[in-house]
């Protein structure tokens, strides 16, 4: 009797176990995927932002064709930041990111400089995108970091940490880029 016992509750704690083990796994998957949708979707919107400023580089080149420094310093960071992005690198797409957003007085002081360019009907159009783009990343950021401290926390925690280990999970790097809206430099057309 005690044999059927111990057997018994042997085999209830290995079930009980088992099913923990699965909802972790899941639970960590489903984190994991939170982290994943959140970066994909800023990314994305990061390679709009780009593109954005590409179009307006190219307006506002054709008026202003003696700033050829401005633009080239403006194509440099949009390279490292767009290198950075792919790579993953949040530390140098942070940095690109600042470079870009202190450059953007001069874009702004070239586009006033200039009442032809701000007359230019697509120059306004992709002004306004361009600052829809930037309250965008700023909401793409807060999610995004928010996902990312609610798995670093789940990856840590005890016991959970084990499921984590066997499933080859590793902490994510937060992004910390400045926010044009909480800086001197707004960006503003």
């Amino acid at each position: 009797m005690l044999v059927l016992f111990v057997g018994f509750f042997t085999a209830l704690l290995s079930a009980v176990g088992l099913l923990w083990a699965k909802s972790s796994w899941n639970r960590l998957v489903s984190l994991e995927a939170n982290v994943d949708e959140s970066w994909a979707q800023y990314e994305s919107d990061v390679m709009m932002k780009f593109q954005t400023l590409d179009d307006l580089t190219e307006i506002v080149k054709g008026y202003a064709k003696h700033e050829i420094a401005f633009f080239e310093q403006l194509f440099v960071a949009r390279q490292a930041a767009s290198g950075a992005l792919i790579a993953k690198n949040l530390d140098q797409l942070g940095r690109a990111q600042s470079s870009i957003s202190q450059l953007t007085p001069r874009f702004n002081a070239l586009s006033e400089a200039y009442p032809e360019v701000k007359a230019d009907r697509h120059f306004l159009d992709l002004s306004q995108r361009l600052v829809s783009l930037e309250q965008k990343l700023s909401h793409g950021r807060q999610s995004y970091n928010s996902h990312v401290t609610i798995w670093n926390k789940a990856i840590q925690m005890i016991p959970t940490f084990i499921i984590a280990r066997a499933k080859g999970s590793v902490a994510r790097d937060l992004i910390s880029i400045p926010d044009f809206y909480h800086q001197d430099y707004k960006v503003r057309f």
